[in-house]
C-alpha cells in the first residue's frame, strides 16, 4: 500500500494520526467493514509506517509524514498519544479536526491550530466492535462538518453531541473508561468464587454469566426497579445486596467516579 501516482489532494479524503492503534484502527476498520467509507478515500499515518490491520483494504493510503496527510485530506482525526502531540510537521490549516485526545483540551487545539474546525471526542473500547459511546463537544461548527462528524463517529457506535467541553470531561471518566469498572467487579467476584472453593473454569463462566450475560439486557433506566425486585424478595441475591450496601460498595464507585473526573479535568489543565 502506498499513495497512488496521480492522487488528487483535492478530493475528500479522511486522515487517521494514529490509524493502527487501538481507537485509530477501530474507527478506520470500521468505515470500511460497514461501506461508510471508500478504502482509496483513507490516508493512514503511523510511526511504524506498516499496515497495520488494513492489509486486507489494499486500496488504503499510507502516508509518509504529517505533511502528506495533510496534503491529501480534507478531515483529520487526532488519535496518538497526548505525549507525541503534537507531531513534527502539524499545520492543518482549515481542515476539520476530530481529537480522540482525552489529556488534549479545546484551548489548546484552537492555539496549535487556529484555522481549524475541531471536534474533541471521547470512544471507549467498544469502538472495536463497534459498540462504542463517543460523546463530543465543538462550537461553531457548520452543519456540514456536524453531519461529517456523526457519520465518522457513527461507525464505532452511538455518539452525542454534548453541551460543554466540561461534561466531555466528565464522560471521559464515565463511558470512556469502558470495560474497566466490570472487569474490576469481575477479578473481585472472581476471587471470591475461588475462595469458595469452586473449579476455575466454573468460577469463570459462573462470573461472566454475572458480569457480561446478565448485563446485556439490562436497560440503566431499570436499574433502580431491579433492584427494587431483587430485595423485595428477601432471599440470597437481597442479602448480597445489602451486604454490598452496607461494605460501601455505592461510596465506592462514587469515590472512583470523583477520582476519575477530579483527574480528567487536571489534565486538561497540565495539573498532572
Amino acid at each position: 500500500m502506498g499513495i497512488a501516482s496521480g492522487s488528487d489532494p483535492a478530493k475528500s479524503r479522511l486522515g487517521i494520526l494514529g490509524g493502527t492503534g487501538w481507537l485509530g484502527q477501530g474507527l478506520g476498520l470500521n468505515l470500511l467493514r460497514k461501506g461508510l467509507w471508500p478504502a482509496a478515500d483513507l490516508v493512514i499515518l503511523n510511526r511504524s509506517g506498516k499496515a497495520g490491520g488494513y492489509e486486507a483494504h489494499p486500496g488504503v493510503i499510507m502516508a509518509r509524514d504529517m505533511a502528506e496527510l495533510q496534503a491529501l485530506c480534507d478531515t483529520i482525526v487526532l488519535s496518538v498519544r497526548p505525549e507525541d502531540f503534537p507531531v513534527p510537521g502539524f499545520a492543518p490549516g482549515n481542515r476539520l479536526l476530530i481529537s480522540f485526545m482525552a489529556a488534549v483540551p479545546m484551548d489548546r487545539l484552537v492555539a496549535l491550530a487556529p484555522e481549524a474546525r475541531i471536534v474533541r471526542a471521547m470512544p471507549n473500547g467498544g469502538a472495536t466492535t463497534g459498540t462504542s459511546y463517543t460523546p463530543w463537544f465543538a462550537e461553531g461548527l457548520a452543519a456540514a462538518d456536524v453531519a461529517l462528524t456523526r457519520r465518522i463517529l457513527a461507525a464505532m457506535g452511538g455518539e452525542d453531541r454534548v453541551e460543554s467541553e466540561d461534561h466531555l470531561d466528565i464522560l471521559t471518566a464515565f463511558s470512556g473508561s469502558g470495560p474497566a469498572y466490570p472487569a474490576l467487579m469481575a477479578r473481585s467476584l472472581l476471587a471470591q468464587a475461588l475462595a469458595f472453593g469452586l473449579p476455575q473454569p466454573i468460577a469463570e463462566r459462573a462470573v461472566a454469566a454475572v458480569v457480561c450475560g446478565s448485563a446485556a439486557g439490562l436497560q440503566v433506566e431499570q436499574a433502580e426497579e431491579v433492584i427494587a425486585a431483587m430485595m423485595s424478595y428477601r432471599g440470597i441475591t437481597a442479602a448480597g445486596l445489602q451486604a454490598a450496601q452496607d461494605a460501601g460498595f455505592e461510596a465506592a464507585l462514587a469515590a472512583a467516579m470523583t477520582a476519575a473526573v477530579a483527574r480528567a479535568r487536571a489534565m486538561g489543565r497540565d495539573e498532572v
